[in-house]
């Protein structure tokens, strides 16, 4: 919250300060909207292939026969839907649900800071830039998941677009951080101002 509010006043005196701006370059803008595209397209051709052409389960297999584990597993447990996982009972396919759920926090996290970053380059606000990529990526996972339904032996559920949402979050927050970082170790003078 602390970095929203710096970076609502730094977005407040930047506009004080910058009444005269460059001309925005629209190729850069027209290159994020290509991106975003993109990468929905390669999020959607995911939603069409089947579990088989998805599962990492036989790699697992393959690994775990090259790696012997010298110690008993925990026993770490939770439902996910109508689903069990065990990392002790079933370690492969806790690992698989896992690396699954990570994927789809990455994916959408990536969307979100694509339109994110595409918006605020348009000098958007930051808040409507939040609202607007939290709706879109909410709106591509809702596709997304539809779409799975299609896919053999796939299912679609309310929750994987909850976990999207929360992948496009930690994506914006990160781009956020960072980006407040970044501008901190670039102009030293900008925190001087800010305690004015």
């Amino acid at each position: 919250m602390k970095v929203v509010r710096a970076l609502l006043m730094e977005e407040e005196y930047g506009k004080r300060r910058h009444k005269h701006r460059r001309k925005q370059r629209p190729y850069v803008y027209i290159l994020s909207l290509l991106l975003i595209a993109a990468w929905v397209l390669v999020i959607w051709h995911f939603s069409t292939q089947s579990y088989q052409q998805q599962t990492i389960q036989p790699w697992l297999h393959k690994w775990s026969e090259k790696v012997k584990i010298g110690f008993a597993l925990p026993d770490v447990q939770f439902t996910y839907g109508e689903l069990d996982y065990s990392l002790r009972q079933r370690p492969y396919d806790f690992v698989e649900f896992i690396f699954r759920k990570s994927a789809h926090l990455f994916v959408y996290a990536v969307l979100a800071i694509l339109i994110y970053g595409g918006l605020r380059y348009r000098k958007m606000r930051i808040l409507a830039c939040i609202g607007a990529a939290l709706t879109v990526v909410a709106m591509i996972a809702s596709i997304d998941e539809y779409i799975q339904q299609f896919s053999p032996n796939r299912t679609s559920s309310i929750r994987d677009v909850g976990v999207d949402l929360l992948g496009g979050c930690g994506g914006i927050a990160l781009y956020m951080g960072a980006n407040a970082v970044f501008r901190r170790f670039r102009s030293p003078r900008g925190s001087s101002i800010k305690r004015k």
